[in-house]
């Protein structure tokens, strides 16, 4: 078996509860981020721990011979058959549940003898909806799995025997134009990276969207999903993208066939949605959400010449990094005021994290206070926030500076060391 790269913030996360029987475990996150190696790494735990392996049954819905198992009555049919010898508790991992109609009965009948530990792996949104989980008799958790971070893409190149730059900058750059696919980690042609990321918003759209969703005009969604893509990290307003629709495609589209692809590209876990966020009444506002991708190798996969749109590219690498650590992200607004935070990280307390990134603010000095615009236009922000939660800035700048309490942070170090908000 080949040694394989173990991703232990998932791990952490899952360890507490492999033995809970009245728990099913939700793993989502986009098709290829390494889901289904998550899996084959808990069941060499499992069987370290003294777990006999006919006691773990994996069930893999894109491989045969359980690609035809597609209703409830079949998957239960299959696991009674394969566990009607076991005695003890059993391990069941369930590898792209989307694929079985009315999964959830099929869930609710392993749960009912309280023997099964339940694992269940998924790379759209539409599983873990509450019109599904609400049906389920047992509790859940979710854990959402992202393609590689920064610092996991450093150290699976290292596990691989990849040769790794002395200058992390250069790797952060590599990174950001290759993308955090684990695949991608032992293939070195740059072209064939793109290849599999085309590959993937490929068989998302086969085997995730067209399955689950009706797409009308193939045509239509496929310009929306560019548009997107090609405009991470910008904030979206509607009736741009229908501007853009009317000139490209020649048709008028309405904003409720706009609102269904772009829920449907979130869903599909192609990109997620940060909404804006009143900072002094705490609460989301609505309209001119941004967007940022699953994993940047999209931006490369969609259109071959686009070229490292660094603000963006780095705002990205943030987002992903804050949803690997559990935090809801948003956009920050301050009252009556035009300055924007570029996210506002929420924990599971309630507790606020600001966060300002930005390539470069301490280069060019040019004020009369010895500041630079970029400078100003990070801090002033922050420090127009009148209560106590961090607040941090976020460059690759070496030299970092102290100004009213902010903790300005090299993102590359702060990264590497797995420093949290």
């Amino acid at each position: 078996m080949n040694k394989l790269y173990r991703r232990e913030i998932y791990l952490n996360k899952l360890r507490p509860h492999y033995d809970d029987t009245d728990t099913i475990k939700f793993i989502t996150g986009v098709l290829g981020c390494g889901k289904t190696t998550l899996i084959e790494i808990i069941t060499e735990e499992l069987i370290d721990k003294g777990i006999p392996s006919e006691n773990i049954v994996s069930i893999n819905f894109n491989k045969r011979p359980y690609k035809g198992i597609n209703t409830a009555q079949k998957l239960i049919g299959i696991v009674t058959e394969r566990c009607k010898e076991i005695t003890g508790e059993k391990y069941l991992f369930l590898d792209e549940v989307l694929n079985v109609d009315d999964f959830e009965r099929a869930l609710n009948e392993f749960t009912k003898d309280e023997s099964f530990s339940i694992f269940v792996t998924t790379s759209n949104g539409y599983t873990t909806m509450p019109k599904h989980v609400r049906r389920l008799r047992a509790g859940y958790i979710t854990v959402e799995m992202l393609t590689l971070s920064f610092q996991e893409y450093l150290d699976m190149k290292k596990f691989y025997g990849k040769k790794v730059s002395i200058n992390p900058q250069e790797e952060l750059t590599k990174y950001m134009m290759e993308g955090g696919f684990p695949y991608t980690v032992r293939n070195s042609s740059y072209d064939n990276m793109h290849s599999y990321s085309r590959r993937i918003l490929e068989d998302i759209f086969e085997k995730i969207i067209r399955k689950n969703k009706r797409i009308k005009n193939r045509e239509l969604f496929f310009a929306i999903r560019k548009y997107v893509i090609n405009r991470f990290g910008k904030p979206l307003i509607i009736k741009d993208m229908q501007e853009f629709l009317s000139e490209s495609l020649h048709m008028s589209v309405r904003k409720e066939t706009l609102y269904n692809y772009l829920q449907i590209l979130e869903d599909s876990r192609i990109v997620y949605k940060c909404q804006r966020f009143d900072i002094s009444e705490k609460r989301i506002i609505k309209g001119k959400e941004k967007y940022y991708l699953s994993d940047l190798s999209f931006y490369y996969a969609e259109d071959l010449y686009n070229t490292l749109d660094i603000e963006p590219s780095l705002e990205n690498v943030i987002y992903n990094y804050s949803l690997l650590w559990d935090y809801k992200v948003s956009i920050g607004r301050v009252k009556n005021s035009k300055s924007v935070i570029d996210f506002v990280l929420e924990d599971s307390e309630m507790d606020y994290v600001y966060v300002q990134v930005a390539n470069y603010i301490n280069q060019d000095k040019d004020d009369e206070n010895g500041s630079s615009k970029e400078e100003e236009e990070k801090y002033q922000p922050l420090e127009n926030i009148r209560d106590f939660y961090p607040k941090y800035v976020l460059t690759l700048d070496k030299t970092l500076l102290k100004r009213n309490g902010i903790k300005h942070k090299n993102m590359v170090e702060f990264i590497k060391n797995r420093e949290m908000f």
